[in-house]
């Protein structure tokens, strides 16, 4: 709402009139840098915070009346001159730019040496460009940017003004080039997105000339993602997408978390539809996963999950044709690559579910990508993965669940410093070290970590040496009794259950520990006895859950297989459910992109294995449950 405030200050009304020459005969204002101090009273710092609350709950003239008194109480100070500012800035804001501009001449003239000088000196520059006088803002902007090298945030503002200014006057070489140091002084996801959003647009102008042009001035690994993405758009929009795909890709896994990750994600899939020699079946799914050998027992898990559904759907949907197509994904790649072919070229399926376990995901999901095939894969995504153009990781990501189960430690519990013990596998080494970036990220402690040998029965050495490392770090008033509060042990429940009776007979008491989903493939209560007792363990499904949609499909599953159903059960069950969805959805979609779109826009999809939400980034969200053994049972204590 825009508020238009009275009651200037007379303390304003004579400095700005006499700044502009309007006092008649009388002496200019006051240069207050001999006089101004960077230390505040308490009171004027309590009324500039008073007037920011003011701001905030909409009460613009309060919270200007509480800035104008500010000065002129205390007006040789920082916080004066930051309230000069601050009504300024109110005034650009309302289109008031005559008089936000007298407000920022004055503070210019009177606090020359004032911290934040640099930021008025920048808004002068945004109402000369919003006023006609763009010219001169592009002529001050560079002496100004020479001046700034410690103050990022005046550096980034600029940046953002001068690719505007220069796009809007068709120089898109030197708005490149201005955006180009606008990264370089980025430092927050928000103004990354917004720099990434006006270079998009603004690239948007240039043909194919200009951008390789752009491209003979060598620019940085991320700003050549931005040439690339415009070169992409350029040819897809001639008919000649396939000649980027490859490029494209390689942007994504060269530059993770790139602002343009969604718009080049789309870029691929748009043109990875209606592939020649590809037969399309909107009614069948294809089901990746392992049939035979140690493996084949998960596969069976996945296979019963989806009849589940897939009975579940029918009933509700009579009159939707549906089938299963299942094939054997094994673990060879040559095997997997040959199931893949036999869904797509010869089924034509719609989409696949699958594959479960590492090297087939490695192999489908290129040929996947290629094909422009969805795929709801049961494996779980890599960190430093980006191949997800038509690719939909459903199956629980670890890093999220060890977010979900520090975060209640740190924030319900109130535990500062963890400990992990870790098999020396490559889960356990992958977990630790997510673990450890977690504790740091949400403010605890890591004070140890230490590893033991797969199948290891005697874990003594372990354990000794982690409480050897963790006395070294911890404080020194922890160092008498265990110096953590939590102990972090990534590993199957028949390990914790001999770890845990160990911990006392090495002097580890009276902490709490902590485990993933694996906890939940076993009964952990049963196995770990009194030794687990308080143990917490993040999962994605709780077959006990008093959810009425957890209950049903417990009790269902139950009846239908006489066992109660595991976590990739109901994982499987959730991702056909959710494909089946989007393929019904908006009108029905009856080709491939349109249905992987569908799947793109999930959110809040209400599974048994948790609450779906699928981020812009293409990554699929959900909520994780923290459950805890408490006098032999186990209950759900979050959320």
């Amino acid at each position: 709402m825009k508020t238009v405030w009275k009651g200037t200050s007379a303390f304003f009304l004579v400095a700005i009139l006499l700044l502009n020459g309007c006092g008649g005969g009388q002496q200019p204002p006051p240069n207050l840098s001999s006089s101004f101090t960077t230390v505040s009273p308490k009171e004027a710092e309590d009324l500039y915070s008073k007037a920011e609350e003011a701001y905030r709950a909409g009460k613009v003239d309060n919270a200007i009346s509480l800035w104008e008194r500010i000065t002129q109480r205390y007006p040789s100070t920082a916080v004066a001159a930051e309230s000069f500012n601050r009504i300024g800035e109110i005034n650009m804001a309302q289109g008031r730019n005559d008089i936000a501009a007298k407000y920022f001449d004055y503070l210019v003239y009177a606090y020359p040496t004032w911290d934040g000088i640099t930021a008025a000196k920048l808004n002068q520059l945004r109402l000369l460009a919003q006023t006609g006088k763009q010219k001169q803002a592009m002529k001050e902007a560079v002496p100004l940017w020479e001046k700034t090298a410690d103050h990022p945030e005046v550096r980034f503002g600029l940046a953002e003004l001068m690719v505007g200014a220069y796009a809007s006057e068709k120089d898109i070489e030197t708005a490149f080039d201005w955006s180009s140091s606008g990264f370089s002084a980025a430092s927050t996801p928000e103004q990354k997105q917004s720099l990434a959003k006006q270079t998009k647009e603004m690239l948007a102008a240039a043909d194919e000339g200009l951008v390789k042009k752009l491209y003979k001035k060598n620019p940085s690994g991320f700003m050549k993602v931005f040439l690339d993405f415009r070169y992409a758009q350029i040819k897809i929009a001639a008919g000649q997408g396939d000649q980027v795909q490859e490029q494209l890709r390689a942007d994504l896994a060269q530059n993770p978390g790139h602002p343009l990750t969604a718009e080049i994600q789309s870029a691929i899939r748009g043109t990875s539809v209606a592939k020649a020699g590809i037969p399309l079946n909107p009614d069948k799914i294809g089901v990746m996963v392992p049939l035979n050998g140690p493996n084949g027992k998960y596969g069976d898990m996945v296979i019963r999950g989806l009849n589940l559904a897939l009975s579940d759907w029918k009933e509700a949907h009579p009159g939707q044709k549906v089938s299963l197509v299942i094939k054997d994904a094994g673990s060879e790649q040559d095997v997997a690559a040959r199931a893949y072919k036999e869904l797509v070229k010869k089924e034509g399926v719609l989409a696949i579910v699958g594959p479960l376990g590492a090297q087939a995901n490695k192999t489908v999901v290129p040929l996947a990508n290629r094909d422009g095939v969805p795929l709801l894969s049961l494996t779980q995504k890599e960190d430093d993965s980006s191949d997800s153009s038509f690719v939909l990781h459903v199956f629980i990501d670890s890093r999220d669940l060890v977010k979900a189960l520090v975060r209640y430690c740190r924030e319900k519990l109130k535990y500062e410093r963890f400990a992990c013990l870790f098999p020396d596998d490559r889960y356990g080494q992958r977990l630790s070290k997510i673990f450890a970036e977690t504790v740091q990220e949400q403010g605890g402690t890591m004070v140890a970590s230490a590893s033991y040998t797969e199948k290891s029965t005697d874990f003594t050495q372990s354990i000794q040496k982690l409480m050897n490392i963790a006395k070294k770090n911890a404080p020194m008033a922890a160092t008498e009794g265990t110096p953590f509060d939590a102990l972090f042990i990534p590993d199957q429940v028949s390990t914790v259950s001999l770890i845990a009776p160990q911990l006392p007979y090495n002097n580890v008491v009276g902490v709490t520990l902590l485990g993933t989903n694996l906890w939940s493939e076993a009964p952990l209560v049963q196995a770990g006895g009194v030794y687990v007792d308080q143990a917490l363990f993040a999962t994605s499904f709780f077959p006990e859950s008093k959810n009425p949609e957890v209950k049903a499909f417990s009790e269902k599953f139950a009846s239908t297989y006489n066992s109660a159903p595991s976590y990739l059960e109901a994982q499987s069950y959730d991702a056909l459910m959710m494909l089946l969805q989007a393929r019904s959805g908006q009108g029905g979609a009856e080709d491939r992109n349109t249905l992987f779109q569908n799947l793109l826009q999930v959110k809040h999809y209400q599974g048994v294995a948790g609450n779906y939400t699928v981020n812009p980034k293409g990554d699929l969200e959900r909520q994780y449950s923290i459950l805890q053994v408490v006098n032999g049972s186990l209950n759900q204590v979050y959320p």
